[in-house]
């Protein structure tokens, strides 16, 4: 019992002193990161102020695919609101409400995390060097919480500052690959066309200040001509090119579920003379439009869309100088015609559970025996849709191994500007 005594005096001596520090320790913690982006304030200030972007580049938003979100208020701005809930404590349950905004400037949001204060959150954009300084800031009150004030003091930076370094990466990666809203207008048009009495619908992309330049199909997801691959042809059309997002299915159909996108891909792959028709009649669009230079004329397509301008190559549909499929079937479909002179680019997901090593090296093999110039690249980490940004959203909804990667994304799109650079000698 003698012992016991002075353990217990150095026992409580020790509490004391940790309670007295706890209460001298600062009651709030402020943790912030900035980056530089290549971009202007008024092009990032728009995917501030839209909760539904933020989880494109959120770092907890790739914890657990299976939380629940759920939005209200305005779409943009000041009282949009987005809450979460989450069986995953890392997660957990919470909202954020956007409190103010000033265009080009800064936004504040309300954060509220379930046990926790709320807390003040703020990005703010200050013009730097030819791009925009983007500074993410968090201010938590610990109140009289002594956990909560000794991990703010000796923890908090270090851990939230490198989830805040993660996601201004991404962020980065996404704001610098939309187009400036100070950059050259384009031209866009909606263009109708028939294959045996019926109609399809293309969307043409070009820079009206580019006199004649090469052509480039685009080839839709399996999901149908939609508002992602008219995206991608404006995206074309402000590096120059005259692009024309196709319509595989006709009459513009779009899947809302996979049973549905799958009968409209494979009504098409399993009749390959219907897939060339399609292709060729769109093909024809483009090479006939008077801003499209009709000898330089290339494809790229998306999932289902890739496996397309793959199959397109391998036969010599069109002669077409390249092709460049991102995250697309690699199976064939068509046979391998003789001197092929199509240059192929093939963008996969390194971690892509619908293209196996099997199917790879039996590309390859297929390739070097053709003659066919041809380059594969697995991006790390990436999975199928890695260039979609809504791949997530839809990967939860359906229980797909979908997965939007920022990073991927801006790497593949570089990737083919070098590669058409090289075949178009730009």
């Amino acid at each position: 019992m003698k012992i016991l005594k002075p353990v217990l005096y150095v026992l409580l001596v020790v509490i004391i002193i940790v309670v007295a520090v706890g209460f001298i320790l600062p009651s709030k913690t402020h943790v912030e990161r900035s980056v530089l982006i290549n971009a202007g304030p008024q092009t990032i200030y728009p995917l501030l102020n839209d909760l539904h972007v933020f989880n494109q580049w959120s770092p907890w938003a790739q914890i657990d695919p299976a939380t629940v979100y759920t939005y209200s208020g305005p779409k943009q701005g000041v009282d949009s609101v987005m809450k979460w809930s989450s069986d995953n404590p890392e997660v957990g349950k919470g909202s954020q409400r956007i409190v103010s905004s000033e265009p080009g400037r800064e936004v504040r949001i309300v954060l509220k995390m379930e046990g926790m204060e709320p807390a003040q959150v703020g990005y703010i954009l200050e013009p730097q060097d030819g791009g925009t300084r983007l500074t993410w800031e968090i201010d938590m009150d610990n109140g009289a919480n002594l956990l909560y004030r000794y991990m703010g003091a000796i923890v908090m930076d270090r851990m939230l500052g490198a989830m805040f370094e993660q996601g201004l990466a991404d962020f980065k990666t996404i704001a610098e690959s939309r187009p400036a809203l100070d950059a050259p207008k384009i031209v866009t048009q909606e263009i109708p066309y028939e294959i045996n009495w019926v109609v399809h619908t293309g969307y043409l992309a070009y820079d009206p200040a580019v006199d004649k330049s090469p052509g480039i199909l685009v080839v839709h997801e399996w999901w149908g001509y939609n508002e992602y691959a008219r995206r991608r042809a404006e995206m074309l059309a402000r590096l120059g090119y005259t692009a024309f997002a196709l319509d595989m299915y006709g009459e513009g159909k779009q899947a809302s579920h996979p049973k549905d996108a799958m009968k409209f891909s494979q009504a098409v792959m399993n009749d390959p003379e219907l897939a060339i028709e399609n292709f060729k009649a769109a093909l024809e669009v483009l090479k006939e439009h008077g801003r499209t230079d009709p000898e330089h004329i290339a494809a790229i397509g998306y999932c289902f869309g890739g496996g397309v301008v793959l199959n397109m190559a391998r036969a010599g549909i069109g002669n077409l100088d390249a092709v460049v499929s991102f995250h697309g079937s690699l199976q064939p479909v068509l046979p391998v015609a003789k001197n092929v002179r199509t240059r192929v680019l093939v963008l996969n997901g390194a971690d892509d559970p619908f293209t196996t090593t099997e199917q790879k090296d039996a590309f390859r093999k297929e390739m070097d025996a053709a003659g066919i110039r041809y380059e594969i690249v697995d991006y790390p980490g990436a999975k199928h849709s890695f260039t979609n940004p809504a791949a997530d959203e839809l990967g939860r909804k359906f229980n797909l191994p979908l997965a939007y990667n920022a990073e991927a994304d801006r790497q593949s799109w570089q990737k083919m500007q070098d590669f058409f650079n090289s075949v178009f000698g730009r």
